[in-house]
């Protein structure tokens, strides 16, 4: 990326978000290590990694009320703090760390942060970074992110293998490096005018409930955006129902080492955001939102079905771990572009309206599909099998693919009248 095409304002602010990146890398190889860790080293039960599984979305919840305190507060930088001591430093506890259920509890906290932090990135990429690179400074920030996630997933899987309990460390180290991130991120200077405080009381019930009315209003005003996220939980059913029993398949009926896990969820799954973050969001920003969730929705579909064909070898050692491989492989490059069109695609919906709004009750829509995707699963595992688990996800998955297609054909020619 040549920064030297970009403003001073953009400079500072991509120097200061790709710093962010490098260290929030460690913090997102904890999304590809929480479960097996969960699983291996504290013995969670099934129902246990349901409740784990819930953890992310049902956090997701606060979002739209840090998104209306994030909109209305003249000092935002203290709230990138807040999530960094909250919801990073909180990890430091590992150390004392014994039960699964204190595991939940501090990614709970995790998560809760996270409401607040995707937000108000995006209002930082609104203001801050021309529409035109909008989406490519954020694919080169999601691959330097990365290196350092796939990096730290392996060392961390080659660790636990050594030694089991330096889980603990693990944690603390992520917790270290994610507060460094959030306090990077609180350097920027978001380009918006100081905003007028409002000190006029609010009741406890008009701060509760305001946000719900605004979110159910926006939802109905805008057709587009509510068809998006529409889509997206769709495939959010398919996505989440998977998450519980996974590592069980992993663990359980393949066996695998945390070093072959971690390979498989943290370094294959990776590699797409890694090489292809760029480019794909170079190609975001040039097509329209649906016809893009389609496509992303589409191939992410055979990462189920693949995990079903391993199955029916189930009888031999090798074959269907390198299924699972080339699964991982497939999912990293369709969550690629699933994950830029998570973060990217409310700023263009929001046209020149608040993104973080948007965003927030993108993120917390995220919630509800969370409360029903993982009991679903855990259901079907119970009263079918695992294999019926992935053959549901993959029917959700082809559903919201082909749903966003027939929303693009409907809607591709109404960009200009969202953006007014």
């Amino acid at each position: 990326m040549r920064l030297k095409n970009l403003s001073p304002t953009e400079k500072q602010s991509t120097y200061l978000l790709l710093i962010a990146a490098l260290f929030n890398g460690v913090v997102q190889s904890l999304g590809q290590t929480q479960d097996i860790i969960a699983r291996k080293a504290l013995h969670a039960q099934d129902w246990q990694l349901m409740l784990m599984t819930m953890i992310w979305p049902v956090s997701n919840f606060l979002s739209i009320w840090w998104g209306r305190i994030f909109e209305n507060s003249s000092h935002k930088s203290r709230y990138f703090l807040l999530a960094g001591i909250v919801g990073r430093l909180s990890l430091v506890y590992a150390i004392w760390l014994v039960t699964m259920n204190e595991y939940m509890i501090l990614l709970a906290l995790v998560f809760s942060a996270n409401s607040l932090l995707i937000p108000a990135q995006n209002r930082i990429y609104q203001k801050n970074i021309n529409s035109s690179r909008r989406a490519k400074v954020f694919g080169y920030t999601i691959s330097l992110g990365m290196i350092v996630s796939i990096a730290f997933t392996f060392i961390a899987g080659r660790l636990l293998d050594i030694n089991e309990q330096s889980f603990r460390w693990i944690l603390v180290v992520t917790g270290f490096c994610g507060f460094i991130s959030c306090a990077v991120l609180s350097m920027v200077r978001i380009q918006e005018p100081l905003i007028q405080r409002d000190i006029t009381r609010k009741s406890m019930r008009h701060q509760l409930f305001e946000p719900i009315r605004r979110t159910l209003t926006l939802l109905k005003e805008n057709k587009p955006f509510a068809a998006f996220e529409r889509s997206f939980s769709i495939y959010g059913m398919g996505f989440i129902m998977m998450q519980p029993i996974i590592p069980i398949y992993l663990v359980d009926k393949l066996n695998l080492s945390y070093t072959n896990n971690f390979l498989a969820k943290g370094v294959l799954s990776q590699v797409g955001l890694l090489l292809l973050s760029p480019m794909i969001g170079k190609i975001h920003d040039r097509m329209h939102p649906f016809k893009f969730i389609s496509r992303s929705f589409a191939l992410l579909m055979v990462f189920p079905l693949l995990f079903v064909v391993s199955s029916l070898w189930a009888g031999s050692s090798i074959i269907p771990v390198i299924i699972v491989f080339v699964a991982y492989f497939i999912f990293g490059v369709a969550m690629t572009a699933v994950n830029v069109s998570w973060n990217m695609s409310s700023i263009f919906f929001a046209g020149k309206e608040d993104a973080s709004i948007y965003q927030s009750v993108h993120v917390t829509m995220t919630g509800i599909r969370g409360l029903i995707a993982p009991i679903l699963g855990f259901t079907l595992l119970k009263l079918f099998n695992i294999t019926a688990v992935f053959v549901v996800a993959a029917g959700f998955l082809a559903w919201a693919a082909i749903i966003s297609y027939l929303d693009y054909t409907r809607l591709k020619y109404t960009e200009i009248e969202i953006l007014k």
